[in-house]
Parts: C-alpha cells; sequence; structure tokens
C-alpha cells in the first residue's frame, strides 16, 4: 500500500539518501534532477518559495519523489519544479518499476492544489502522457537536438557528411597555421576555477554581441555553477572542455556526463575568432570524449540553434504540463497560450525556423 507525504522543511537532509538511491536506479534521470542539483538550486534560487517535495512511499521504502516548489501568483499558489528556469529535462524521480504509479499519486494530489505549472518535460513521459489523458493543458516547449552514439568515433566519424568532416579539419588546420598549435584539454582541479570563468565572460561577451544578457549574465547565476561545478567534478559528473591557442583559452564547453548520457549545457568562444569555428571544433572533441568513455547519447538539451544541426541529431520535444482548478483553468489556459506563442516567434527571431 502506497501513501504519499509532503516534505515542507529540512527537505536537503532528511531526503537526501533516498534521492540519490532514487537518482542512481533510474537510467533516464538527468543531472538537473539530483539531490545535488536540487539543493544547490534551493540555496541560491529558493528564497519567497515554499518547498513542496511529494514522497511516495511504500512502507518504509521511498518509491519516488516529485520536487516541487509554491509561490503566491495572483491566482493563489501555484507548483512547480524544482529548478525551473535554469534546469532541463525535469520530472518525478521514482524507481523505474514504480514511476508510473508515482505519477498517478502526483497527479491525484496536484488536482487538489489550485495551480500547476510544470515544465521541461521530455515527450513520451509518464508524467506528460497522464496529463494528456486527464485532460490537462499540455503544449509543446523546445525541440531537444540530441545524438545516439556509436561504440567508436571512427563510426561516428564517418556518418557525417564528407563537407563536415573536411570543415572541421580544415577550421583546426587554420587556427593552427594562423595562431600556433591547438590544444585541446578536459579541466582538472587547478584549471576549473580558471576556464569556468573564461567560460562566463566568452558567452555572455557573445550574446552581448546580440544584445541579449545570455546564460551566466545574473551573479547569482554565476555563483550557483561555481558551486555546482565544483560539486560536478567531485562527482565525475563534470566535463569542462576548453580550447586553448597559446596559453589563451578560445573556447569552452560545459558538458555533463551522467549515467551514460552527455548533456552539452552551455558553451562560448571567442567572438572575433567565429571564421575559425572554435566551438564546432571544441564540440568534436567533445563528443569523441563522451564516445570514449561510454555514453550512448549526446544531449544537446532544450534550444533549436542551428549549429546542432550540423551533427545530424534526432529531436526529442519537451512538454509544458499545466493544470488549474475551476474558472481560473481557462485563464490560465489563454495565459500559457500566448506564452507559448510568444516563445516561438523569439525563437524564430533568434535562430530562424530552424530544422524539423
Amino acid at each position: 500500500m502506497i501513501r504519499t507525504v509532503i516534505v515542507e522543511a529540512n527537505w536537503q537532509e532528511s531526503l537526501r539518501d533516498p534521492w540519490r538511491h532514487l537518482q542512481a536506479s533510474h537510467p533516464q534521470v538527468s543531472p538537473f534532477q539530483t539531490w545535488e542539483w536540487a539543493s544547490l538550486w534551493w540555496k541560491h534560487f529558493g528564497r519567497g518559495k515554499q518547498a513542496q517535495i511529494l514522497c511516495v512511499q511504500e512502507g518504509k521504502e521511498t518509491v519516488g519523489i516529485a520536487p516541487l516548489y509554491a509561490r503566491p501568483t495572483v491566482r493563489g499558489r501555484c507548483l512547480r519544479w524544482l529548478g525551473t528556469g535554469i534546469s532541463d529535462r525535469l520530472g518525478v524521480i521514482a524507481l523505474p518499476e514504480r514511476e508510473r504509479e508515482v505519477v498517478e499519486a502526483l497527479a491525484e494530489w496536484m488536482q487538489q492544489q489550485p495551480c500547476a505549472d510544470l515544465h521541461q518535460l521530455p515527450e513520451g513521459s509518464w508524467m506528460a502522457r497522464t496529463a494528456e489523458a486527464r485532460g490537462w493543458h499540455v503544449v509543446e516547449q523546445e525541440k531537444c537536438p540530441y545524438i545516439t552514439l556509436p561504440e567508436t568515433w571512427e563510426t561516428y566519424w564517418g556518418s557525417l557528411s564528407k563537407k563536415m568532416r573536411f570543415n572541421l579539419g580544415y577550421a583546426q588546420r587554420q587556427i593552427e597555421r594562423e595562431w600556433g598549435q591547438a590544444c585541446l584539454h578536459t579541466a582538472d582541479e587547478q584549471t576549473l576555477p580558471v576556464w569556468l570563468e573564461a567560460l562566463f565572460d566568452l558567452h555572455t561577451r557573445r550574446w552581448r554581441r546580440r544584445l541579449l544578457p545570455g546564460g551566466f549574465f545574473h551573479p547569482r547565476v554565476r555563483q550557483f555553477h561555481r558551486e555546482w561545478a565544483w560539486s560536478a567534478f567531485h562527482n565525475g559528473w563534470l566535463r569542462l572542455h576548453a580550447l586553448q591557442v597559446g596559453g589563451t583559452v578560445w573556447a569552452v564547453l560545459y558538458v555533463f556526463h551522467f549515467g551514460r548520457r552527455a548533456y552539452y549545457y552551455l558553451g562560448g568562444f571567442e567572438p572575433r575568432l567565429a571564421r575559425y569555428s572554435p566551438g564546432t571544433v571544441l564540440t568534436a572533441w567533445a563528443i569523441r570524449r563522451a564516445i570514449e568513455e561510454g555514453c550512448v547519447v549526446f544531449d544537446f538539451l532544450r534550444g533549436d540553434e542551428p549549429y546542432k544541426y550540423r551533427w545530424r541529431p534526432q529531436v526529442l520535444r519537451h512538454r509544458r504540463v499545466c493544470w488549474a482548478r475551476g474558472a481560473l483553468g481557462w485563464t490560465w489556459h489563454l495565459q500559457v497560450s500566448w506564452e507559448t506563442r510568444l516563445w516561438r516567434w523569439l525563437q524564430v527571431r533568434l535562430h530562424g525556423k530552424g530544422v524539423s
């Protein structure tokens, strides 16, 4: 017999062990669903929010966790995932064989709440399917390109177009001909803090050229990633890749290896040197490292940026699931639909029509 328990206080300590057990048990859990990511997110972004961690238990065993928080809105209290905003691939964490049961228990509880707005659910997930079956408002969010990796780099290299292979080789030769030997490395304990600051700088300068802030513009976001990077490094999850020429960092990729998947979170390169394609050269290195370390997927995460399609990916779509009780449901439906249209318009402005 299962039961649900809502944990509001001291969840970082009381749920740490069962949460870690669950995240290690399910092959599809992302780093953004881990206790480590969620607890740091709460530390830096939890002000003004109330934790609502739903635990599904059978006897003394926790078989699933739905990491939520509530925040007052003009429509009343609204539930969202911990990590909403800077995270990707969110959802419940459960034993694989109990996931459907956990999602059903969560849905039953949520329908007693005034409002819920759950972002970044992978299509086909139990949460997305359950919401659709119950008639909740479900809308598409960003495209999420990913590569299914073969066993060897040579196999993957051969699957790329002849033009792509030529361009990669040409770009690296041009860099070395004009600037000196290009060195591709992954951060260790000494280089991590320096390269992370280089990532913040390179990424922000590139986006400012487009009159946009970029993903690291806010000091609180940077401090979160400083702490997360060390946590991920010590857990063996961080791959901070850098391209150096003459001792200067030209490009940095912020990648996580979790389970048997590599997640490309963000990157940055020197904007003045874009014609040398340093980001493309470094992405090839990151994919090669992922294959050599036994990853089966290289995930570009959300976003329809054209550069992702050079690597011949498949495409997944995220879902946004919304629920509101009574008359609130109609106005909430209109707001979500308007926000979705606005977001799609912005994506086209930023990246073009993309590739379906």
